[in-house]
């Protein structure tokens, strides 16, 4: 079932009841650049919240589209969604698939994105260049800061994929739980300090979540797109565009507000993440920040290396620190066409990490910070 066949205008039309479904008006020619690409599975009651905060935005209303993928829903949210669109300041458009079961975010993700490639190339200014094309993730429960789509577009003015900081102001008071979230901030902060990348400085952050991800179109269609599978398809396609030796960043001024909802569209997601969390009685342990330290120094030496690894001196002294030997070492760097594939490759992330007290990490890593003059996250 499709409600899509046209692009909606900029002064709000959705087409989201039958599928038959076309404009009202006549379509103006519209100045979309960026389209705001949103999976929806039941979430009826989180709507109300993205529609308004999408409504403002800092940046010309007719310069992004909202794309809501319909999954399956039967709440009426695709109902309340046509019912306020005519009021909106900006364009929607509308899709509905079938429901299947187990749910997929990846899936709908995926259709989502579709949505909005399509929408943009329909419904673009007609002299916009390839590169003037962004795709935007996020989702329905969530809510973009008022200058989301403005530092997005900033943002990937100079980087082709931007992973935003993902708040969650509705958490259960748990202190430990936000202590081990900010340890993980730090400990970015740290590896982007010993290990720095021009296109995403310190302090970085670890938030790779498809509520803010926003990539540059013809990078998302190069990548080949999120994947169909039940969960994690953000985080691997993040990976894929680092390995690809596409810039990514992971930008502090990019900030959307999500829910911590213990039941989520798909299983193994953030909603499974937040119960295992809530249910661990166990004082919190985690990577110890001098093996984390160690690994970073090692990343660091192989991306100064990989441009070099021709000269048999540079390349035997880079074996020798990674313990691997000189010729396994050229058979991995081989298929790399780029250093940050070639440091995937030859430094992965550890399966199973040496792991410490929260206390002691604590400890550790401010001392850490400190002798490496860290910037605070």
């Amino acid at each position: 079932m499709r409600d899509t066949g046209q692009p909606m205008p900029a002064a709000g039309l959705a087409h989201a009841a039958p599928d038959h479904a076309s404009p009202t008006r006549d379509i103006r020619a519209p100045a979309w650049t960026l389209a705001v690409c949103v999976p929806v599975r039941d979430e009826r009651d989180h709507l109300p919240a993205l529609l308004d905060a999408l409504a403002r935005q800092t940046v010309a209303d007719d310069t992004f589209v909202l794309c809501l993928l319909f999954d399956g829903c039967s709440d009426g949210g695709a109902r309340y969604v046509q019912q306020r669109a005519a009021a909106l300041p900006y364009a929607v458009v509308t899709q509905r698939i079938p429901r299947q079961q187990p749910a997929s975010a990846g899936r709908a993700r995926r259709a989502a994105m579709a949505l909005g490639a399509a929408t943009l190339a329909r419904g673009g200014p007609a002299d916009a260049a390839p590169d003037d094309a962004f795709l935007l993730s996020t989702d329905a429960d969530s809510v973009p800061a008022d200058d989301w789509l403005a530092a997005n577009r900033h943002a990937l003015a100079a980087v082709d994929v931007v992973a935003g900081y993902i708040e969650r102001p509705d958490a259960a008071p748990s202190e430990a739980h936000r202590r081990v979230e900010r340890y993980w901030e730090r400990l970015r902060c740290l590896q982007r300090t010993v290990d720095p990348l021009p296109h995403d400085p310190a302090p970085s952050h670890p938030s790779q979540g498809g509520a803010s991800l926003a990539f540059r179109a013809a990078v998302y269609a190069a990548l080949g797109g999120f994947e169909d599978i039940a969960a994690h398809e953000d985080l691997r396609l993040v990976t894929a565009a680092r390995r690809a030796g596409y810039r990514v960043r992971h930008d502090r001024a990019v900030r959307v507000a999500t829910s911590s909802r213990l039941i989520g569209r798909a299983d193994a997601g953030l909603a499974e993440t937040l119960r295992t969390r809530a249910a661990d009685r166990n004082p919190p342990r985690v990577e110890a920040p001098d093996a984390a330290l160690a690994r970073f120094r090692r990343a660091a030496a192989a991306r100064r290396a990989f441009a070099a690894l021709h000269e048999t001196a540079i390349r035997d002294e880079l074996a020798t620190l990674l313990a691997i030997d000189a010729d396994e070492l050229r058979r991995l760097a081989a298929p790399c066409d780029n250093a940050e594939a070639f440091v995937m490759a030859v430094v992965p992330d550890p399966c199973a990490a040496d792991e410490i007290a929260l206390d002691q990490a604590e400890t550790r890593l401010h001392a850490l910070e400190t002798e490496h003059a860290c910037p605070s996250p």
